[in-house]
């Protein structure tokens, strides 16, 4: 089959991981051909393990719905010439704007191909929380809504984001499948051996948490900071906050504010990100909403105990139900660090925490993910042949 995945993104996050990991262990035997249309800008990411490379920063303006709606029309037009150009067999969005891009350009596409989505997170509260505007919202219901109903398949990465496209915008649950995150422990255990620069800052005399994530408002970490800061005072421990954002200035005024300037390390974006990790003593991870949380994935592939808010839907999942990492209640921060401190202050469940997660990356494979990608591909090809035949022995008949 000849495959073209669609990515459009400007910046380097979980969804970009399960793409460059999926391109890295897809069975070409499978699939024989993988076309990467994305912007140039996310090139140096990926493997090249694809067989073409279109960079659509000049075709495809933008990587989210725009307030002009004009603009879908247009985005819409130009994934219509690039599949018009390739004539693949599936085209996969990857992210929603993407998927909604694909599935419409396919029913316009001179060779239709199978048209899949892969919903990487609970959309319906991320539009909820941050898109102002009734008929903003109403609009973003609808063409959301009509991707997950038209796709030939909805991939997404856990029971929760597979919930929330079916109720909340009535996608077909036959045609949605939970496909988990996968991640190659040997590989990252080998990455997480290299250096880690910057906590020669940080006191080496106390236990420090690791939290790594963008840094915009839904991911919580200033409810982390809020946690440190309370913990000073019975339970002292240092932070080391890997990523960057628009909420980082924000971060580290909240940081100098409450006295934390010698206990917490802003390291910025790192592509590697595991040595951080690996280093932890406890890996943190606050979110508002989730669709799988893949630092944690990352974090106890490590060998590092994790604790997480317990926020919708993805924590949860990873974490085994709370069996293969901590829990904790969402949006506070008391709770937090009552949670960091039990952790730290007793070694011996933080390490059968550790233990525990390290075999749940086990079973969360790399391998077991591309193998469900590969069957979801398979199986949307066998669908519309089955239903070409349908079509030409009722045109027979």
């Amino acid at each position: 089959m000849r495959l073209l995945i669609l990515h459009q993104a400007a910046v380097f996050g979980g969804a970009e991981r399960t793409t460059r990991n999926l391109l890295s262990h897809l069975d070409r035997a499978v699939v024989e051909q993988v076309i990467l249309a994305a912007p140039a800008a996310l090139r140096p990411f990926m493997p090249d393990a694809d067989d073409a490379f279109i960079d659509t920063a000049p075709l495809i303006r933008h990587g989210w719905f725009a307030p002009e709606w004009g603009r879908l029309r247009d985005d819409v037009a130009a994934t219509t010439r690039i599949l018009d150009e390739v004539q693949p067999d599936l085209a996969l969005g990857m992210m929603h704007y993407s998927a909604a891009l694909v599935t419409f350009a396919a029913r316009r596409a001179r060779r239709r191909p199978s048209a899949l989505g892969s919903f990487r997170g609970p959309i319906y509260e991320y539009i909820r929380r941050y898109e102002s505007g009734v008929r903003r919202r109403l609009a973003l219901h609808a063409v959301i809504g009509a991707t997950a109903r038209l796709a030939d398949r909805i991939l997404v990465p856990s029971r929760g984001t597979a919930e929330d496209t079916c109720r909340r915008f009535l996608g077909a649950r036959s045609r949605t499948l939970v496909i988990p995150n996968g991640i190659d422990g040997a590989s990252v255990r080998a990455a997480a051996e290299q250096p880690a620069p910057g906590l020669d800052v940080l006191p080496s005399d106390l236990p420090m948490l690791c939290v790594a994530a963008r840094l915009s408002i839904e991911k919580d970490v200033h409810l982390l900071i809020d946690a440190v800061s309370r913990l000073q005072t019975y339970c002292p421990c240092a932070l080391v906050v890997v990523g960057d954002g628009p909420q980082g200035p924000m971060l580290q005024a909240q940081v100098a504010a409450r006295g934390l300037a010698d206990r917490v390390a802003f390291v910025g974006h790192r592509e590697n990100v595991y040595p951080y990790m690996r280093r932890a003593d406890l890996y943190v991870h606050t979110c508002q909403f989730e669709g799988f949380g893949y630092t944690m994935l990352e974090a106890m592939a490590c060998g590092t105990a994790v604790i997480a808010t317990d926020c919708p839907h993805g924590p949860r999942e990873v974490l085994d139900q709370g069996r293969s990492g901590c829990l904790v209640e969402p949006g506070d921060p008391e709770a937090l660090a009552r949670g960091i401190a039990e952790l730290l202050t007793h070694p011996e469940r933080r390490a059968r925490l550790a233990a525990a997660g390290l075999a749940r990356a086990e079973t969360l494979s790399v391998e077991r993910m591309a193998r469900g990608y590969e069957a979801a591909f398979v199986g949307a090809l066998d669908e519309r042949g089955r239903k070409w035949r349908e079509r030409s022995a009722r045109r027979g008949a």
